[in-house]
């Protein structure tokens, strides 16, 4: 063996042996194809600027070719393992399938970033399944979570070949769309998705294998074969809980004791950036490709997904998009029971034949199968309360389609559940101030919600917010007993009259369902940063004591408040670490170790009419 030989060893063996130690067990069932199927493994897909992704090529054996092809694009080990059942039967009805690894992530080449060349990697890939004999020219794509958010850019390219999408919880695809600049779910009114720390160290950050460049595809087919590439994080979460209180938040990788990440990037850019469109879709992207979306409502990604499905929806007036949206968890998708529960809440039976629209999809679009009856409304949702599944032709909108207004009310003392808010139908004729105090050494702890990727200390889904209520830094409204069921589903709307003695701080939202027994249940919730009161493209501050009126990004909730029970509307400075934690200074909140107290004030009243609006609907029969 040469001296250069025995370095390109040594290279290969660094480059990814780490993986080998205490690998960790994944947590499905390992993908077997049918006897009926030809694989090829490790297929070398030339970019345009030379980079080799790896791929594995699944096709049927039997005579029929050549066959349409479903494109799996992932940065995870792999999704045939996730999606068997179903791969399998599209297998057994003539699809052949890729799986294709993002570039920098296991055996695929280049410098590995979230989405990173999204649209360009996957118009190259579109034209090399379209040029192999094997392929009819026919592609559709498919996943969930990274899967389907590295769809988004390529179909808003609309490359002739991609005849049909299927995009499950893409909102990190989503970098701006109508009121949302949460820029690929990093950012929310301003504020930083606390979230995305875990993510980035639990999936980023644990040893994905990177080889290097210029190896032979006999060096690359023995890497594959002699180390494990599964993940593990060195990390516990005793080690995360330690650190999300670190200041300055730049260096929490650091204090970890992690290297670093794209953290630190994505914190210095803020939450506008041109950084933000190059591998996202934004207003201006227009997606002709027919697409079957589906969103989880306790899901980070979901009200900017939506969103931006309903603005292609339009645009696409002929039935080429349609929506499921339910009352679950981040890509929970097809594994619901019939006694179903969503955090703690029981949400009865939500199954949903995911499989059978899937096929039915990409039979429409893929084999021009006209017999194949499309969805007869776009947007079919779970409405948690009544536990039943309901049809509409649109995602409404508060405001805009039929609502209801809530307004805040009281004597001023609104502090905890035994304060005096209220919510009412009309704005009171006094106007008065709930006052409370804010300090970021002492944030208000999530109790469920969308926190994907906290780890298992910090759950999603719906949880007893009562055990935030007693605080005096929450602000609670609560409605009388309603009379009849209230449905309510799409976006929401809160206006708050707000003011601080701090140059900056955050206001927080959240609605409640709060049963005849008291539990109160979390619908979705919101944030303000007050420096971006006016938009995130430039910070202005607040003058001690004015009063400005604000309106927090829009939630998105299905729930239908059955009669006898009441709404809520939480107020406060801080959800932890949901979003973090704002430090109340005009300095940059990310660099900054200085941190002060703020006394904080909602007002209300006919001259200040804070308020909560809900989209109402008309549940269609069952």
């Amino acid at each position: 063996m040469s001296v250069h030989q025995g370095l390109r060893v040594v290279a290969l063996a660094a480059a990814i042996a780490v993986c080998a130690c205490a690998a960790a067990t994944p947590p499905w069932r390992k993908f077997t194809a049918p006897e009926s199927v030809d694989t090829i493994a490790h297929a070398q897909v030339k970019m345009r600027d030379g980079v080799r992704l790896d791929a594995t090529i699944l096709k049927p054996a039997t005579p029929g070719g050549p066959w349409p092809t479903v494109l799996v694009r992932t940065p995870y080990k792999s999704e045939l393992d996730v999606g068997g059942p179903f791969l399998r039967r599209l297998l057994e009805r003539g699809y052949a399938i890729v799986q294709e690894h993002e570039r920098g992530r296991f055996l695929s080449e280049g410098q590995p970033g979230m989405l990173r060349r999204a649209g360009e990697d996957g118009w190259d890939t579109l034209d090399w399944i379209a040029a192999q004999p094997w392929s009819n020219g026919k592609v559709a794509t498919y996943g969930c979570s990274s899967s389907a958010e590295n769809q988004l850019k390529l179909a808003s390219l609309n490359h002739p070949a991609h005849k049909a999408m299927i995009a499950y919880s893409a909102g990190v695809a989503v970098a701006e769309v109508g009121p949302f600049r949460e820029q690929g779910n990093f950012w929310r009114g301003g504020a930083w998705q606390q979230g995305w720390f875990n993510y980035f160290i639990d999936d980023v950050q644990t040893h994905w294998p990177q080889l290097p460049p210029g190896l032979s595809d006999e060096e690359r087919q023995r890497a594959s074969a002699a180390f494990s590439i599964d993940k593990n994080s060195p990390f516990s979460q005793d080690d995360y809980a330690r650190v999300r209180m670190h200041l300055p938040m730049i260096e929490m990788e650091t204090a970890l004791g992690a290297t670093e990440t794209e953290i630190k990037a994505y914190l210095s850019r803020g939450p506008v950036d041109p950084y933000w469109s190059l591998d996202r879709v934004v207003d201006a992207d227009q997606i002709r490709v027919p697409g079957l979306w589906a969103e989880a409502l306790y899901d980070i990604s979901a009200r900017s997904t939506v969103a931006f499905f309903e603005k292609t929806r339009k645009e696409n007036p002929d039935g080429r998009h349609a929506i499921v949206i339910t009352n679950g968890k981040h890509c929970a998708f097809g594994g619901e029971t019939a006694t179903q529960k969503i955090g703690d809440r029981p949400i009865g039976d939500p199954r949903f034949d995911y499989g059978g629209r899937q096929i039915a999809w990409l039979d429409r679009w893929m084999k021009g199968d006209e017999a194949v009856a499309r969805p007869a409304h776009p947007v079919t949702v779970y409405m948690a309360g009544a536990n039943r599944w309901a049809d509409f032709d649109a995602v409404p909108w508060a405001g805009r389609d039929p609502s209801r207004a809530f307004f805040l009310s009281g004597g001023g003392a609104a502090n905890t559940l035994k304060g005096d808010g209220t919510l009412v139908a009309e704005a009171p004729v006094a106007t008065v101030a709930d006052r409370f105090t804010y300090d970021p050494a002492y944030p208000v702890i999530a109790h469920g919600g969308e926190i994907s990727g906290m780890g298992p200390d910090q759950q999603d889904g719906a949880f007893d917010q009562r055990v935030n209520e007693d605080r005096d830094d929450v602000l609670v409204y609560t409605s009388e007993p309603l009379t009849e069921d209230l449905a309510v589903f799409g976006y929401i709307e809160t206006e708050l009259f707000v003011a601080s003695d701090a140059p900056d701080t955050d206001f927080t939202v959240k609605l409640v369902d709060v049963a005849p027994d008291n539990t109160a249940w979390n619908i979705a919730d919101s944030i303000q940063r007050m420096r971006y009161r006016d938009g995130e493209a430039k910070a202005v501050f607040m003058a001690p004591g004015e009063v400005y009126r604000i309106t927090p990004p829009p939630m998105l909730a299905a729930n239908v408040f059955l009669k006898g029970h009441r709404v809520r509307l939480e107020v406060s400075s801080s959800n932890f670490p949901s979003y973090a934690r704002n430090l109340n200074t005009a300095a940059d909140p990310y660099t900054s170790i200085s941190t002060r107290i703020a006394a904080n004030e909602v007002h209300h009243g006919r001259q200040r009419p804070s308020k909560l609006v809900l989209p109402v609907v008309k549940l269609p029969p069952r």
